[in-house]
């Protein structure tokens, strides 16, 4: 049997209900997800800290849905806060039932009008806190209302800078100004292949071993425990492109590589040959260190070949041969003389033809189109090619 509660019991648990909800109070109960604890203090002017929380809401409930459409970034900021958008996007996703719920941590002034604001999204397991994350934004007052922005400018504004063409590379002291521009000259050559518009890029290189993504407003991510100071972070838009990156990930960059990387943006690997896309890297790249020439002086010495020999043998062979740690396909180097022969003749729009085909029958059908060469002549025309480039050499 119930043992029924005397009328002062009841009163004192709704009064400890009521003084346990208000623990953790959330402002504009139907809109907000913000959690702020009573301990955190708010601009001492009541309608300053209205404005204040009331427009952090509207940036974080924007922020879960598609980051670049986000009303309430400081639009002079933009591209530096999509490093952190990108990373906050989506976390408050379901997991395992429970929600990532935001909690205010700090809120400290910096400029007349501007806060620092820092952000952890928890969940409670059992008993347990869990932290996802923890960010921090940068508030702007805007009339009535306050807009938000990663810190990474004001985190780098005493850092120096240097533009080539569209390209500009921040740095804190010094770079290596001389390897970012081949970077940028090898990725402007690719570009133009693929009719890539230039666009405006940036570049923040931090010093090797610094965990960057603090810079940009991310302090801790769960997802990276660890790894943080080995990571590129990127964001591609329409017109502009941002990375920021530990110096060493851009100034050593792989020119093979960047090959794939440009393509990427215009095909999917997994519609492209295969064969096509590593003769066009080795042509234009080179491969594991080497260049174009030391590559095929290392074929040509490997490979013995001559007026005899039988390249469509050595294709549906797979033959290869090798340099320091790598081996490599022999049909890579055939295919690098089609590409070289094919545009020399027709432009690189026909080699994304050829690009394009990526099933056997496809890719002879596309060769034959825009060269002549099918599987009857294959062993003439190819030795016609190797002939020449050797002739190139001397």
């Amino acid at each position: 049997m119930k043992k029924k509660q005397k009328p002062e019991t009841k009163m004192r648990l709704i009064t400890l209900t009521i003084m346990l909800l208000l623990s953790v109070h959330i402002i504009n109960a139907q809109t907000s997800i913000l959690n702020i604890y009573p301990e955190i203090k708010l601009p001492k002017d009541s309608l300053e800290s209205k404005y204040l929380i009331s427009s952090l809401n509207k940036f974080l409930i924007a922020a879960q849905a598609d980051a670049k459409i986000n009303e309430w970034v400081y639009q002079p900021e933009f591209l530096q806060t999509t490093l952190l958008l990108d990373e906050i996007e989506g976390i408050q996703k379901k997991e395992d039932s429970l929600f990532y719920k935001p909690y205010l941590l700090d809120i400290t002034p910096i400029e007349k009008e501007q806060y620092a604001i820092q952000i952890s999204y928890l969940r409670i397991i059992g008993k347990t806190p869990s932290t996802r994350a923890i960010i921090e934004l940068i508030a702007h007052k805007i009339e009535d209302k306050y807009l938000f922005s990663s810190p990474l400018m004001h985190n780098t504004k005493s850092w120096r800078s240097t533009s080539v063409e569209s390209f500009t590379f921040h740095y804190q002291d010094t770079a290596d100004i001389k390897k970012a521009k081949k970077y940028q000259k090898l990725t402007a050559f690719y570009d133009k292949k693929l009719n890539l518009k230039p666009k405006e890029v940036h570049f923040y290189l931090f010093k090797d071993g610094s965990i960057s993504q603090s810079h940009f407003g991310l302090l801790y991510k769960i997802d990276y425990n660890g790894i943080g100071n080995n990571l590129t972070w990127s964001v591609k838009l329409k017109e502009q492109e941002i990375y920021a990156l530990n110096e060493s990930n851009l100034t050593g960059f792989d020119p093979h590589d960047l090959w794939h990387n440009r393509l990427r943006q215009v095909m999917s690997r997994r519609k492209v040959n295969h064969a096509v896309d590593e003769g066009i890297a080795t042509l234009y790249g080179g491969s594991w260190g080497l260049n174009w020439q030391e590559m095929f002086a290392e074929f040509q010495n490997q490979i013995q070949f001559d007026k005899h020999t039988d390249w469509l043998k050595l294709r549906e062979q797979k033959s290869y041969f090798e340099t320091p740690g790598h081996k490599n396909p022999t049909e890579f180097m055939i295919t690098a003389l089609f590409v070289k022969k094919i545009e020399n003749e027709n432009g690189f729009s026909a080699v994304m033809e050829l690009l394009n085909a990526k099933e056997e029958e496809t890719y002879f059908k596309a060769l034959e189109k825009l060269t002549g060469i099918t599987k009857n002549n294959y062993n003439k025309e190819v030795w016609k090619l190797v002939k020449e480039e050797i002739t190139n050499k001397i």
